[in-house]
């Protein structure tokens, strides 16, 4: 491992505040860590400290492993004798939440990462090439897209900050050959070698296969990462001038853009919107349902729901949007302007004051949820009309109709969510009043 390719990846990102280091105790990780502290200490001779990022070690002890409290106390000794700052974080894994044990230890890790990381800081990884060809395999094994098969990136977005793996370029051997030229003492977790894990059978059983047949299988894997990032790169940058088309100003597709598009381009663009409204992507068989929304007729109103997302069909447009929370039951709150009012699975308001306009100050409200059957009178009608049709008129999504705040005063609707003030209940020139925001969670 050349510390010169590591200070060259490196130089760029010396404007950070800080740079963390993602350290477990391994050998990676701890080679890692040696490694950019000698950097810091050969940076320190050529420029001003004041201009070099703050440096501190993060370890997260899952509590998954007996020894796991041996290795807080490993991690600690190493970093005093660095003089390199640790920031311990004790995560709960779920164990049981049907998606297995090292995907739920991922999830736990990289939550407590990006509680700690801000904006202009650094989480440096030691993710290394090896690591990349088993992501690769495994990504190739479970039918992974192109974005799959780019593997791991180089830099990407976390939390408030980024994530940076600078030694990508770099092999499982040469990390060991540093360790041992360094005298490092390091970790060794039990739990890699248990074959029961996808990526430890890989690493353990099928790659020594492989390099026995293929020695250079590395560089070749990687050429198929490298092309893979190269075409889900222009398949995004085709995916964004389709998105530019069809998008509508409230963040959904319009259906009538889509159909211009083969089915294929389609595809690509619903990954890329939901993306950027960071939902969850569908499996293959959620996406074909997905599809068949765009052949529903023009009153059909069509949802398809998959872990983490539900994408719904009104008017010529497709939304999507996370679960929409049970509904709760029958609701009648006293309430009276200004407290906010929040009720979960349903709404919050908040008001503000106002002269002339908004719902008068005088009276005592109660806020209910539709039931069915209601009338009002918005300002301005002649007649009353019933709520389902008013809501029809002011082109109220059906999925939310159910979910709007009715503000009552006795057994009147006074006003519905921040739609509509009813008459009778508007505040009278010069005379204060409140003014309703709504700040639904649901699009």
């Amino acid at each position: 491992m050349n510390p010169a390719d590591l200070a060259a990846t490196l130089v760029p990102y010396l404007s950070s505040r800080r740079w963390y280091i993602a350290y477990s105790g391994g050998v990676d990780s701890h080679v890692l860590l040696h490694a950019v502290a000698g950097l810091r200490n050969q940076l320190r001779e050529a420029i001003a400290a004041r201009q070099l990022p703050r440096l501190t070690a993060i370890h997260i002890n899952h509590q998954l492993n007996p020894h796991a409290a041996a290795w807080v106390a490993h991690c600690k000794t190493v970093c005093a004798d660095l003089g390199i700052e640790l920031i311990v974080e004790t995560v709960a894994v779920e164990r049981d939440a049907g998606q297995g044990l090292e995907a739920a230890a991922r999830l736990a890790r990289y939550a407590a990462f990006e509680r700690h990381i801000g904006s202009d800081e650094l989480l440096l990884q030691a993710h290394h090439r090896d690591d990349q060809v088993e992501t690769l395999l495994l990504r190739l094994l479970r039918g992974s897209g192109l974005a799959g098969l780019a593997s791991m990136p180089a830099l990407r977005a976390l939390g408030k900050g980024r994530l940076l793996r600078p030694l990508l370029a770099v092999t499982r051997a040469e990390i060991i050959g540093y360790a041992q030229h360094n005298q490092l003492r390091w970790i060794h977790d039990d739990s890699n070698d248990n074959e029961c894990f996808d990526r430890n059978f890989l690493r353990l059983r099928v790659l020594p296969l492989v390099a026995e047949r293929w020695p250079s299988y590395r560089d070749t894997l990687q050429r198929v990462i490298d092309n893979a990032a190269e075409a889900d790169g222009l398949l995004k940058e085709l995916a964004a001038l389709d998105y530019a088309d069809a998008v509508a100003l409230d963040g959904a597709l319009q259906i009538d853009s889509c159909l211009l598009l083969s089915a294929a381009r389609q595809r690509n663009l619903i990954f890329y919107w939901l993306q950027q409204q960071h939902l969850p992507p569908p499996s293959r068989e959620q996406l074909a349902q997905v599809m068949k929304v765009f052949e529903a007729g023009d009153d059909a109103e069509p949802c398809v729901t998959w872990p983490g997302a539900e994408l719904r069909r009104f008017r010529g447009r497709l939304y999507a949007m996370p679960p929409l929370p049970e509904l709760p039951a029958a609701i009648d709150i006293e309430w009276q302007p200004p407290r906010p009012l929040s009720i979960a699975g349903f709404a919050e308001l908040q008001f503000s004051s106002v002269i002339g306009a908004g719902l008068r100050t005088d009276r005592h409200y109660h806020v209910r949820n539709r039931r069915g059957g209601e009338r009002c009178r918005p300002l301005g009608r002649a007649h009353s009309q019933t709520l389902k049709k008013l809501l029809q008129e002011y082109d109220v999504k059906p999925w939310l109709r159910d979910r709007l705040p009715l503000i009552y005063c006795g057994d009147e609707i006074a006003a519905v969510a921040s739609l509509w003030i009813c008459e009778g209940y508007q505040a009278a020139p010069r005379e204060n009043g409140w003014h309703i925001e709504r700040q639904p969670r649901w699009q």
